[in-house]
């Protein structure tokens, strides 16, 4: 895909999200922390995947933004922190279950639009991100450049939050966290080569981690584990990064691929 058309596609990326937190703020008075905004928020999300799958179809390849043969090696720094996440939705469904009688219709309504937003926002930030401007910033050539420029992309996204009335320490931490997760997600994408494996992880964090406030379970330890685990990964992938092959991402290396 050219510059210019990973260009249009993040910009209409950022356009959707921000036009969603504005009619979640100042049409419905839903604001930023309250798990009712996915109500909305679904709607964004929907839209959003199918215009990246359009565009790419039509500008591009799905092979050429991370959807190559999997690179089963690079596995090794995702599979820790998925065993994580497995674990606290385990905690989120025995919860579900044990509850189920006393959870009202609106509440189980409402994490069924959880999930299946989630599944949409790990599908349409890994894409953009990990995906289009990862690969546009040419990582084959400068790794080290383009990785810290799709985190601080990423990072940047979620100021739109903003929008919707984020509390200004909450927004600050979680430009500092989703910097550090965008590091991480980027140089774990060009190991593996496919975004699958990150888009359901992705998913399955952001479900867990709104579905605890719905359910009121803590998961702080976990996520703590998580998070030591990923710095500690930043630095170990940073350091080997040099002798890592990334001949893979080479567009002459890649070959058509489907979705």
């Amino acid at each position: 895909m050219s510059r210019k058309n990973s260009i249009i596609l993040a910009a209409v990326v950022f356009m959707v999200m921000g036009v969603v937190m504005a009619v979640s703020a100042f049409g419905f008075q839903i604001y930023y922390g309250d798990p009712e905004l996915l109500r909305i928020a679904i709607f964004g999300e929907v839209l959003t995947a199918v215009f990246i799958v359009f565009w790419i179809r039509s500008k591009g390849s799905f092979a050429r933004v991370g959807f190559s043969t999997l690179k089963v090696r690079g596995l090794v720094w995702l599979v820790p922190v998925f065993l994580v996440v497995l674990y606290q939705f385990g905690l989120i469904v025995m919860e579900f279950v044990s509850r189920f009688n006393q959870l009202s219709s609106s509440t189980v309504q409402l994490l069924a639009i959880i999930f299946v937003t989630t599944l949409f926002v790990g599908f349409n930030e890994e894409v953009t991100f990990r995906g289009v401007l990862l690969r546009m910033l040419k990582p084959d050539v400068h790794p080290y450049r383009a990785i810290v420029i799709s985190a601080l992309l990423f990072s940047s996204f979620h100021l739109l939050n903003l929008i919707a009335f984020i509390p200004p320490g909450a927004m600050l931490f979680q430009l500092g966290n989703t910097f550090l997760f965008g590091l991480f997600f980027a140089l774990v994408a060009l190991k593996l080569n496919n975004l699958w494996p990150l888009i359901i992880f992705h998913a399955l964090w952001d479900f867990v981690s709104i579905a605890s406030d719905v359910l009121a379970v803590n998961l702080t330890i976990p996520a703590l584990i998580t998070q030591v685990f990923v710095i500690v990964s930043i630095v170990v992938q940073l350091v080997l990064l040099k002798r890592h092959d990334l001949s893979h991402l080479k567009p002459t290396s890649l070959t058509s691929a489907k979705i």
